[in-house]
């Protein structure tokens, strides 16, 4: 039977340093949140700070620490320092010393990576409305205990596991990027053929509509009533209905121009890019009936122009260019529905645009399928390490 030790116990816990951060050398390295990225830090990257010798000695990192960030959406985010240079953590950071010589660093490292160890810091963060977790609560956490050999076997173990385990999910990771670089080129190769006529703006072959402002003390959440498509039910070609919003369907006739129809291409106005990509949707019988919110667009293809064929365009790496490029907005970056009709596409034939849409269709469900084979890899080779590290503080390691 293993004992728990409270980390209040065996370490000494501290609060950062206050201070403002400088890119001149006038002091030491000043640690923040924002530097440890991935488990790893660049000293290189990180700024200085001005303090005099007794708060740096009070705050100075030393080999064996462990830094804890305590606000935010990072809280309980962890990093072993390892051989730093001269440098204190900033106030968002809590310093975490171990103090007891039957505890090892790595091994409460490896701790702060575990199951048990984040509900905690669920547990302690509930009810705070940065989501913060104060040395008090840090110091209560408990730690299975094991012997100090024992302790030095699971790093070992575990250190050479997760070696193998990182090498494996950076490889699934390459293969997932490989995939995604062949979808650009695809919808590139495809759309851009010179063949396939010069370039013309949209506006003239789409029916652009932007939706109503519904007033938000109008939702309800009844399955009843019919949804409202808004900016946050839209991303990368599909929709998300979590959080939908509805209308009464006693006023639907009401808004009758604003009812949305089987194929119809949507563009959310607001962040129209995110990192995930172009935030854009196809109708389909699933999202009926819907309503169109205020800061969406919807583009309605007249006849001569393919929905899908569309949506290839919205979706392509070619219509991402153009967001990048004419998005305004310090605050939240959007696009008008003039800009939307003034993009450029090429128009072929009809019979064109059908030889097109299922060429793409076939070539593009094939990447899809080795992009959730690699998506899987990297959800496999996450749920192995969460399985080892487990298996290692209630010890069951083998």
């Amino acid at each position: 039977m293993v004992d728990n030790v409270k980390l209040g116990q065996v370490a000494s816990v501290n609060y950062g340093y206050t201070e403002s951060a400088s890119s001149e050398a006038i002091g030491p390295k000043f640690l923040r949140i924002t530097d440890i990225q991935e488990g790893n830090v660049d000293w290189t990257a990180v700024p200085y700070c001005e303090i005099n010798q007794r708060d740096f000695d009070k705050h100075k990192l030393e080999a064996s620490d462990i830094v804890f960030a305590r606000t935010g959406a990072t809280t309980g985010k962890s990093f072993l320092v390892r051989e730093p240079p001269a440098s204190v953590p900033a106030s968002y950071l809590i310093r975490l010393r171990i103090t007891d010589e039957k505890l090892m660093p790595e091994y409460v490292a490896l701790f702060f990576q575990t199951s048990t160890y984040w509900e905690s810091i669920k547990q302690g963060s509930s009810g705070s409305a940065q989501g913060g977790f104060n040395a008090s609560k840090l110091k209560e956490i408990e730690i299975p205990l094991h012997p100090l050999e024992e302790q030095k076997r699971i790093v070992a173990v575990l250190d050479q596991a997760f070696a193998a385990l990182d090498r494996a999910r950076a490889n699934a990771e390459a293969n997932l990027a490989d995939a995604d670089e062949l979808t650009t080129q695809l919808l590139e190769s495809e759309l851009g053929a010179a063949e396939l006529g010069e370039l013309e703006p949209v506006g003239p072959h789409i029916d652009l509509l932007t939706g109503f402002a519904f007033k938000s003390r109008g939702y309800t959440d009844k399955e009843s009533d019919i949804r409202l498509i808004r900016g946050d039910n839209i991303v990368q070609g599909d929709f998300r209905w979590d959080g939908v919003k509805r209308w009464p369907a006693s006023d639907r006739a009401t808004y009758a121009k604003y009812e949305l129809q089987k194929d119809d291409v949507l563009v959310a106005m607001d962040r129209t890019w995110v990192s995930a990509g172009i935030k854009f949707a196809i109708v389909d019988e699933e999202a009926l009936p819907s309503l169109l919110v205020q800061r969406v667009a919807r583009l309605r293809p007249k006849a001569g122009l393919l929905p899908r064929f569309l949506g290839f365009w919205i979706g392509s790496p070619l219509f991402e260019r153009y967001v990048l490029d004419i998005q305004t907005g310090l605050g939240v970056p959007h696009v008008s529905g003039g800009q939307l009709n003034a993009f450029e596409i090429r128009l072929p034939s009809t019979d064109t645009q059908k030889k097109i849409v299922e060429r793409l269709n076939q070539k593009l469900s094939a990447v899809e399928k080795l992009k959730q084979s690699y998506r899987k890899q990297i959800a496999d080779l996450e749920s192995l390490r969460r399985s080892l590290l487990a298996e290692a503080f209630s010890g069951r390691l083998v």
